[in-house]
């Protein structure tokens, strides 16, 4: 009591004998309690303590509001203020102000002269304390919800003698929540204070109270959690060094060297982080941009700190992350994904000891557990997993592979290694698209990590062989019922046979569920139990659930009734028609309420792998909380198990029945009632997620009307705020929802065609989550048979899409063609306008730009015609990427500026983000550095923020380009190694042929000629092989400029290659290296020749930089010939480059003024 007394007195701001008075007890009185020496205060003088100090009587002494949900008050960034989960809207700036004054200080009275100061800048108004006033109330207006029953309006937001003080609990304040952190992470060792360290640093939004006026942000409160975050920042990064993960304190590097410029300690460690995550040119370009900053703005040279991590990455004396740099960071959480251990695990002593002896035993670290259906494969391999995952500190990761699975095909390899990658804590955009480059990943973040992988219900070795981790120290469990002999021939396999239970394993099982005095007073009666089910342990753990929900039965009864049953038929162990499975189940299904019998027949028409708690109320038409109850007994009886919280699963032999007990008790009306109500259900939430994923994308007549049935659902739709929500869900469901589209598609339900429509914005985000074509196919067979025309346009649509993505192109152009004919004989003008932007696109890539501009052409005379004067946006920058090909950049900048304009009533920002990129892109061909740097300059954040891999690879190439031509040669190629990078990830060879491209610019730029000539050959292939003829030619010709002198062949097949496939703006860049080419080979009148047409068409076409190029070769073969006079020329030439800030125009202002001297 008298700790606590002394703590809050002190921390309110009272003397003694100030609160004596307050309270009406004597100040000896609370000097005693102090102290310690009152060892029983009266219980008035305790309660009048307790008033004064602003608490109820009830409360017990530092107890306070709990809990972040309630009250939290943030200001480490923009001051947020949320009460009951809402944000506030605080007021005006001095409201606000006061608010984030006391919040940096919560628990300590802020004096009101203090608060004056601060929030009039030392020049008050009269009336300053009457608004002081007024703000109080103000607050404690919107933290009302806040109080407790009872209490004041000033529990939270309280009066002191002097002020005021913010009282906060725990959780309520990010400030107290990271000083905590801070404070534990400096007493914890390397790998806890890390992730303290981590977690401390992700409460951070920006400079504090980034929003309020300068008075309450240049509080010494806030500089001092400044200094503490740096000094933070500083701590993390040593940690992350020391542990061998440098790029994950790179972020908070960066941002902190982003608020103190000036920070030596902060680069020193950022150029080790990102010289030991790769990236060693880029840290030795930081060292010199902080000793020019340090020597401009304090005329100072760098201290012993940043000279010493200087010297490291010059030696690369430095660790070494144990994965690529390039690998997503992962999370610190490692995972735990086993399923829930089977209570009363049984037997199995002899295969246990040998898979505890393979923890100490040399050799692959796989080991096969095979055995027939039903025999506890899985059940042995989870018991021994979670027994044995101490020895895996890493994680554990668990997988069921759909070996034999009567209502889905054998789970793809790549779609598992999605699934681990995202356990991994790869977020979904980072996800390599390609299978090879996902288990490339998946290796690398497994290799240095002890972890457990359980592969259950393998089909065969190939699906398992990409899912083996890259670690020795790693070890693979994998469940089948097929031997896996190539397993064991070619992987080092150990096998280990699973078979029925023998008798004394059966009766210790019945032993462990029903109890030893109900087996002992019936031991014959419990052999036959065993025998009757096979001893197959998962006919025996249901005869047991059975018995012990009905403990007045004899075990003699049920033996004889499953002795007495069918014991043949599809149910029955594989060579043995006396196992009786089907009679056990249905000795277990009948004792079950008819409700739960219903739930569990009903389940049969999920398609997909497993069942959400929504879905199953959806099916069985119910609420979410009476499906719970419902699962919760099947699962009790196992007959449904809970692989992980609220999701379900059959066991295969227990989903077959549930299908036959499906066929036999539900009429077809009832069947098709509950499968139509779940496609309606699941339709309903994917037309939300494109809506909130994919706005402005195209989708049939009618896709956004709510599904009918949908709205009066006893269950409500997935809680999908926003796209992120969005995302989250489809991560989880699109397993299902593929075979749910199967499903409907062989039963010819519409619902097939919608939910494909529906997904198709996915078939590009997650290229390789499911089997788009097959998918496709699927929904397009389902709306043919129903002669549904505009189905089958739109499902085209998604098929070129799915090809497109697969680089059939002539494919995809099939596909959209289809859906421009369907589409005009169905007189849908917006399904035709789609197909001709879409055949545009996919002409423009293969360097058919006629065909594409004539079909952009119609795509707007419909867009005209179905009121869009102005014309759609996509179109138009479609229309403009077109236009920039074949040269004519003038035009395409004023398509990009009327898309620009039209873009808003899309609602979407990845569209809004890309014509930024495109005004940025055709700025800068046309010569106007600082308009295409403004771009860039709010792109390169934006693309980081909208979590596109795909579309940040495309603005970091864009700015690799544009910085290389102006001179940013360090900054353009950290932009176009870490575009390769992503592409490489994201698996598509169109992008990862244009990221080697740009790379290959800014080696050649910088004098790496071999890797350049790297990067232009892992271009060339892709381009090739997939068609796109401006990615060819562009290769060809970084190829032909890598030698000196330039290669002539490769440079005329450019040429020839543009003038073919109609890339203008390529065929001008040939002939300029033609010119260079002829020149370098004593041949100046060629170059002239070659120099002027190149020449002619920049000017034709607006290139700046191409025009510059031309009239420097121009000059350079004019100085070698005889009389002419290359003065000309170069004057143009240094103009154009002058105003563009490129690199060259040094070299050529030298050559000028050479010229110009010997000329006098």
């Amino acid at each position: 009591m008298g700790i606590w007394l002394r703590d809050r007195r002190v921390q309110l701001g009272l003397s003694q004998a100030q609160l004596a008075e307050t309270a009406g007890v004597s100040t000896r009185g609370i000097r005693e309690i102090e102290r310690g020496r009152a060892a029983s205060p009266r219980s008035r003088s305790v309660l009048r303590l307790i008033a004064a100090l602003g608490l109820e009587a009830a409360t017990d002494p530092g107890e306070a509001p709990r809990g972040g949900d309630v009250l939290r008050v943030a200001v480490l960034g923009p001051l947020t203020l949320r009460v009951a989960g809402e944000t506030m809207d605080v007021g005006a700036a001095k409201q606000r102000g006061l608010l984030g004054l006391l919040a940096l200080q919560p628990g300590l009275s802020v004096g009101r002269d203090e608060i004056v100061d601060v929030l009039w800048d030392g020049s008050p108004p009269a009336t300053c304390l009457n608004l002081v006033h007024t703000y109080v109330a103000r607050l404690r207006r919107l933290l009302a919800p806040v109080n407790r029953a009872g209490q004041t309006s000033d529990a939270v937001l309280r009066r002191t003698r002097t002020g005021y003080l913010l009282h906060l609990a725990e959780g309520q304040s990010d400030a107290v929540e990271f000083t905590e952190l801070a404070a534990r992470a400096s007493a914890e060792g390397p790998d806890e204070a890390f992730r303290s360290y981590a977690a401390a640093l992700r409460l951070w939004r920006g400079a504090v109270l980034r929003d309020a006026p300068h008075q309450v942000r240049e509080h010494p409160s806030a500089v001092a959690l400044t200094r503490l975050r740096m000094s933070l920042v500083q701590s993390y990064a040593d940690r992350a060094l020391e542990l061998g993960r440098p790029a994950d304190a790179l972020p908070e590097l960066q941002q902190a060297a982003a608020l103190d410029p000036l920070h030596e300690g902060v680069h020193a460690r950022m150029m080790l982080a990102l010289a030991a995550s790769g990236q060693q040119a880029a840290a030795l370009g930081l060292f010199g941009e902080l000793r020019t900053r340090l020597d401009d703005q304090l005329g100072v040279t760098p201290g012993p700190e940043a000279t010493d991590a200087h010297l490291r990455v010059l030696r690369m004396d430095l660790p070494r992350s144990p994965a690529a740099a390039s690998a997503p960071a992962t999370s610190p959480v490692p995972p735990a994904l086993l399923p829930y251990d089977i209570p009363f695990f049984t037997g199995r002593d002899e295969q246990l000891a040998r898979l505890d002896a393979l923890l100490f035993e040399q050799g692959s670290g796989i080991c096969a557990l095979t055995g027939a259906a039903g025999v506890g494969k899985t059940a042995l391999a989870v018991h021994w997993a979670h027994r044995a995952r101490d020895h895996f500190p890493d994680g554990q990761l668990f997988m069921d592979l759909r070996g034999h699975s009567p209502r889905a095909a054998p789970l793809r390899s790549v779609e598992a290694l999605v699934r681990f990658l995202l356990a991994l804590g790869v977020a979904s955009e980072r996800i390599p698209g390609t299978p090879e480059a996902a288990a490339d990943l998946y290796r690398t973040l497994t290799a240095g990590r002890r972890m457990l992988v359980v592969l259950d219900n393998a089909v065969d070795a190939e699906q398992v062989r990409p899912l083996l981790p890259g670690g020795p120290d790693c070890m693979v469990l994998v469940t089948s019922r097929h031997r896996l002999a190539g397993l064991a021939v070619h992987d080092g396999a150990r096998r280990l046979a699973v078979d029925v239970f023998g008798a004394e394993e059966s009766r210790l099982l019945l032993v462990r569920t029903l109890g030893r005095a109900r087996v002992d007073a019936e031991p014959e009666a419990a052999a036959e139990l065993a025998d009757a089910c096979g001893h197959l342990p998962l006919a025996l753990r249901i005869s047991a659930a059975n018995l012990d929900h009905a403990p007045r039965r004899a075990l003699k009864d049920q033996a004889d009734e499953l002795c007495e049953g069918d014991r043949l038929g599809l149910l029955s162990v594989d060579g043995d028609d006396g196992s009786a499975v089907r009679t056990a189940f249905s000795l277990s299904y009948h004792a079950l309420a008819a409700p739960v019998r219903r739930m569990f027949r009903l389940l049969a028409l999920v398609p997909g792998p497993e069942i959400g708690v929504e879905a199953a109320a959806v099916l069985t038409g119910t609420t979410p909380r009476e499906a719970t109850r419902l699962l919760d007994q099947l699962s009790a009886a196992h007959l449904l198990r809970e692989h992980r919280r609220g999701r379900y699963r059959y066991h295969d032999l227990l989903m077959l029945y549930a299908d036959e007990r499906l066929r036999l008790e539900e009429t077809r009306t009832a069947r098709e009632s509950a499968s139509a109500r779940l496609y309606t259900w699941l339709l309903a939430a994917v037309n939300r997620c494109a809506r909130l994923l994919y706005p402005g994308t195209q989708r049939m007549p009618g896709a956004d009307e709510e599904p009918d049935g949908a709205a009066t659902s006893q269950v409500p739709l997935p809680d999908l705020a926003d796209a992120s929500a969005a995302a989250r869900w489809l991560d989880v469901e699109l397993p299902g929802l593929a075979a749910t589209v199967h499903r409907a598609a062989a039963e010819d339900h519409p619902a097939a065609w919608q939910l494909a429509d529906g997904l198709r914005g996915c078939s590009w985000t997650r290229k390789h989550a499911v089997d788009w074509t097959a998918v496709g196919e699927a929904a397009l067979a389902a709306a043919r048979r129903a002669g549904q025309p505009l189905a089958e346009a739109a499902i085209h649509n998604l098929l070129g899409d799915a090809h497109a993505q697969q680089g059939h192109m002539d494919s995809a152009i099939a596909h959209y063609e289809r859906l421009l004919a369907l589409a005009e004989a169905a007189d849908w003008p917006d399904g035709a306008a789609t197909a001709h932007n879409n055949i545009s696109t996919v002409a423009q890539q293969i360097g058919r730009l006629r065909l594409a501009a004539e079909h952009l052409d119609q795509a707007m005379d419909i867009d005209r015609r179905n009121g869009l004067p102005q014309g759609h946006p996509v179109v138009l920058g479609n229309l403009a990427h077109t236009l920039r090909d074949l040269g004519r950049l003038r035009e395409a900048l004023d398509c990009h500026r009327r898309a620009k304009g039209l873009l808003p009533s899309l609602g979407s920002r990845m569209n809004q983000l890309l014509n930024r990129a495109d005004l940025a892109e055709v700025h800068h061909l046309l010569g106007e550095p600082e308009r295409a740097r403004h771009h860039l300059d709010i792109l390169l954040p934006l693309a980081r923020e909208v979590g596109d891999q795909d579309t940040e690879a495309f603005v970091l190439r864009l700015a690799a380009r544009i910085r290389c031509d102006t001179g940013d040669l360090a900054g353009a190629l950290e932009a176009a190694r870490t575009a390769a990078a992503l592409s490489d990830e994201d698996g598509d060879d169109h992008s990862r042929a244009t990221a080697q491209l740009a790379l290959g610019g800014v080696l050649l730029a910088v004098g790496r000629r071999d890797d350049a000539a790297t990067a232009f050959e892992e271009a060339l292939a892709p381009a090739r092989e997939r068609g796109a003829r401006d990615i060819e030619a562009r290769s060809l010709l970084g190829l032909a400029s890598v030698p000196v002198p330039t290669d002539r062949r490769r440079a005329t097949a450019a040429l020839e290659l543009a003038r073919r496939s109609e890339y203008r703006l390529v065929e001008n860049e040939a002939l300029t290296v033609l010119a260079r080419c002829a020149l370098e080979h004593g041949e100046p009148a060629v170059a002239v020749e070659y120099g002027r047409q190149a020449l002619d068409a920049h000017r034709e076409s607006g290139y700046r930089k191409g025009q510059a190029e031309a009239l420097d070769i121009l000059g350079r073969a004019a100085a070698a010939t005889a009389g002419a006079d290359p003065v000309p020329y170069w004057t143009e030439a240094l103009e154009i480059l002058d105003a563009l800030g490129a690199p060259g125009a040094t070299a050529l202002r030298h050559r000028l003024a050479d010229r110009l001297a010997g000329q006098e």
